[in-house]
C-alpha cells in the first residue's frame, strides 16, 4: 500500500498522481495489502481524489506494479 501511495502528489490539497509518473491516469488501483482484520478486503488507492480505502477483493479495479 505504501508504495502505491508514493505515486500521489501530497503537496496538493486533493492529491493527484505525481507529474513525473509515466502513464498518469485517474483510475483506482488495488494494493497487495490485505486491509485490517477482514481478510476479504484489500486496500485501494483512488487517483481521482486521492482516497485510500478498503474494498472487498471481489470488486474489479486495476493493478499497477510499483516498487519501494
Amino acid at each position: 500500500m505504501r508504495e502505491l501511495e508514493t505515486l500521489l502528489d501530497r503537496t496538493r490539497y486533493r492529491p493527484v498522481m505525481r507529474a513525473e509518473i509515466p502513464f498518469r491516469d485517474t483510475s483506482s488501483y488495488w494494493s497487495a495489502t490485505t486491509f485490517g482484520p477482514n481478510k476479504n478486503n484489500a486496500g485501494i488507492v483512488m487517483f481521482d481524489g486521492a482516497y485510500v480505502l478498503s474494498y472487498y477483493k471481489t470488486n474489479k479495479y486495476y493493478i499497477r506494479c510499483v516498487r519501494g
